[in-house]
């Protein structure tokens, strides 16, 4: 089709310029040329014209030919200049597109080829550095980073990947130092934040990784719920960190940490613990309460009922109804009641309660509550279906939390750094004890501390004959 074009434009304009040509020689006139030493020539007008432009013609001819002979130098360098940089451009986009599919051999060998042919020191910095961690060369590849963020629009970037190869060299101060760097520069990018915020975490330096989380706010990198959750979990483990001979620092930092986050059981406990100690058992009772009121956890009411171990039974009774009446509808405070009514010995009260919850989740502890239950009310038999089925049934992960000893959130630096990002972004707890199937404290039997002087024991009254106490799994209990 183009041939065809071509071909027609061409007799067109043989034909345009053979009528032209027809039109002038037609014309009438002439000029008179006066030459010196002869006589006047008159020369047809239609001639004239057709000899000055083609006279014109010959001269733009030459003019072209004079000039691209003088230009041939520069236009064959710029020739050169672009096979080059398209040779380089293809060595880059293959060598990069080889370096991500893990082909180091392939990538470095494109990376030669791309700095032999290309001009930008920067991207051929870049194709050297994914090819050397293609092919794990970490040393190599901080080398080529490391020129990178000393060239002009690749210092963030040279930083990034420096920090990178550096925590894969296993050196974590140049590491931080790079993440240092790359956050004091006025940008926008989150990843110096977070690369530095998760090697603090990662190493359980939780001042500077506080420090961190106060700049990343500043800048805008880190609000809201999971900025005070965070908080709240850093200084949470900064106070479990410390010895007795700062007692008031982790005071002080449990403070804060509840006041950041109500709903974050940990800080509860421990700042219980430590106003126990202290003997303001009040204070003690309303950080408690006030946890309970955010979200309820076992470990709260085993703290509960060790806040003062001299005092009578009766005031156990009365902080653990202040936790009830806290949060009544949560499943934990209709447990305390259940609890509540079987040390009071109400043991019908107590079976009908742990009814209604075993039917809505089973688990290991319900049912040695359970048992415990009836054996008070004096069903020996269906007391021990439910030590076995407890043998079987789920356990529950908050309630791991607590050792057999009473002690609760006895979390080592991993377990820690794992809670920042856990409970700080999604609001969950982390549960080691039940992770590993670690040894817990028995439901059916509350830690009870020693009194002065209570050497009181609790008989188990013979049961009585009422059919009408709910049992669950025996029809012939049911009302």
């Amino acid at each position: 089709m183009i041939r065809v074009t071509t071909l027609l434009a061409i007799v067109l304009i043989a034909g345009l310029a053979a009528l032209g040509g027809f039109w002038l020689w037609s014309l009438d006139g002439y000029v008179e040329i006066d030459l010196p030493g002869s006589d006047p020539g008159r020369f047809n007008l239609g001639l004239i014209i057709i000899l000055g432009l083609i006279l014109a013609g010959g001269v733009a001819v030459a003019w072209w030919v004079l000039t691209s002979l003088v230009a041939m130098p520069w236009t064959l360098g710029k020739a050169r200049r672009n096979a080059q940089v398209r040779k380089a451009n293809k060595a880059l986009t293959e060598g990069l597109l080889a370096a991500e599919a893990g082909d180091a051999k392939t990538a470095m060998k494109l990376a030669r080829k791309a700095r032999k042919y290309g001009d930008d020191e920067r991207l051929k910095l870049l194709l050297e550095a994914r090819a050397a961690e293609a092919g794990d060369d970490w040393s190599e590849a901080e080398r080529a980073w490391g020129q990178l963020m000393r060239l002009p629009g690749g210092q963030l970037a040279g930083l990034r990947g420096a920090a990178a190869a550096a925590i894969e060299r296993g050196d974590t101060s140049v590491a931080e130092t790079r993440a240092r760097q790359a956050l004091e520069l006025k940008s926008s990018a989150e990843w110096p934040f977070n690369s530095l915020f998760d090697l603090q975490v990662s190493q359980g330096r939780w001042d500077a990784a506080l420090e961190t989380l106060d700049l990343g706010e500043k800048r805008g990198l880190i609000s809201g719920v999971n900025l005070m959750r965070r908080r709240a979990v850093l200084l949470t483990a900064k106070a479990a960190g410390l010895g007795p001979d700062h007692r008031q620092g982790a005071q002080k930092a449990l403070a804060e940490a509840i006041r950041a986050a109500p709903d974050f059981p940990p800080a509860a406990w421990h700042g219980a613990r430590h106003l126990m100690v202290d003997g303001k058992l009040k204070a003690a009772q309303g950080v408690l309460e006030l946890a309970w009121k955010a979200r309820p956890h076992p470990a709260l009411a085993q703290m509960a009922r060790r806040l003062d171990p001299e005092h009578k039974s009766s005031a156990d009774k009365v902080r653990l109804q202040g936790l009830i009446d806290a949060n009544p509808g949560h499943r934990e405070s209709r447990i305390l009641k259940a609890e509540l009514a079987m040390e009071a010995e109400n043991w019908v009260d107590a079976v009908r309660e742990l009814a209604l919850l075993i039917e809505e989740k089973p688990t290991a502890r319900l049912s040695l509550l359970m048992e415990r239950a009836l054996r008070g009310y004096g069903d020996e038999g269906e007391a021990d279906r439910w030590s076995r089925m407890a043998a079987t049934a789920a356990r529950e992960a908050d309630w791991s939390d607590i050792d057999p000893r009473g002690s609760a959130f006895d979390f080592d630096t991993k377990d820690w750094a794992r809670l920042v990002y856990a409970f700080g972004d999604t609001g969950m707890l982390v549960h080691p004890r039940h992770e590993s199937f670690s040894r817990e404290l028995e439901a059916g039997k509350p830690i009870a501390l020693p009194r002065p002087g209570d050497k009181k024991t609790i008989t188990m009254p013979p049961r009585p004959d009422d059919p009408g106490v709910p049992v669950p799994g025996k029809p012939e209990a049911a009302e």
